[in-house]
């Protein structure tokens, strides 16, 4: 009972109401050093760890860049395919539309076809 009267104070029963009170007791560390080292190598598997992250997150971002262009690379090859390729299916169907035309004919769609061309930046003069 005693015990419980120098930690909770001696008025258990009396008028006034006291809240316990819980005493705070500060163990020395008996290895001072080991702590400041823990906290140091934690400290430094931190930083390790955030450099570790910068430098995945900076990969990444630069795939996704790389990715990007490669993706605009092969949509304008793409591209330039399907123009090769109408090109020459309206070459194909210009020659045998014109098979059967006269020499004179066929000069005068010759001449067409090239001021067309000419106007969408797709023929050059010889």
């Amino acid at each position: 009972m005693n015990m419980l009267l120098s930690v909770f104070g001696s008025n258990i029963a009396g008028d006034e109401q006291v809240s316990p009170m819980i005493e705070e007791t500060r163990v020395e560390n008996p290895f001072p050093g080991q702590n400041k080292a823990r906290k140091l190598k934690e400290k430094g598997k931190a930083k390790e760890e955030l450099a570790f992250r910068e430098e995945m997150a900076s990969s990444l971002r630069l795939m996704v860049e790389q990715k990007a262009i490669a993706v605009e690379e092969m949509k304008h090859r793409h591209k330039e395919w399907g123009k090769e390729i109408q090109e020459e299916m309206d070459d194909r169907n210009m020659e045998r539309n014109t098979r059967d035309y006269t020499p004179m004919s066929k000069a005068y769609f010759d001449r067409k076809k090239r001021e067309i061309m000419t106007r969408q930046g797709l023929f050059t003069a010889d």
